[in-house]
């Protein structure tokens, strides 16, 4: 939890055609819930749409080469739920997004079905499943 509370950004990564498709997203927690904002017409929309398994690589900044991080392996939903959507907003995201009533906010919400942390670059993860 402390990489999590600590680290916001990280490796989305969705299926595209058959392959890994990765991008770096700023993630929000909500416990062991996380949660990226988008635009509705992202290709990752529709990435999860064909293939709901995703996949995460969080805390692992760069400035360490031994630095600690969390990966986690999940099943993606898209959530247009005002309330969710109000919850997550912050300030950061007008970067990209007018305001949490921007018709073309959406979340996608990862539901973690395995989780592992690695307390050092090339040290094996640690997995739970859940």
């Amino acid at each position: 939890m402390k990489v999590l509370k600590a680290k916001q950004l990280g490796i989305f990564t969705t299926i595209r055609e058959d392959f890994p498709h990765s991008c770096f997203m700023i993630f929000f927690f909500k416990g062991l819930t996380p949660y990226i904002a988008t635009h509705k017409e992202s290709k990752k929309v529709d990435d999860i749409k064909n293939n709901p398994n995703v996949h995460l690589l969080i805390g692992h900044d760069g400035n360490q080469l031994d630095d600690n991080f969390v990966e986690m392996f999940a099943k993606a939903e898209i959530i247009e739920n005002a309330d969710a959507k109000e919850k997550v907003w912050t300030d950061e995201l007008s970067k990209w997004i007018k305001g949490p009533d921007d018709p073309n906010y959406i979340l996608i919400q990862m539901h973690p079905v395995k989780v592992g942390y690695v307390d050092q670059a090339g040290a094996e993860p640690n997995f739970i499943t859940l």
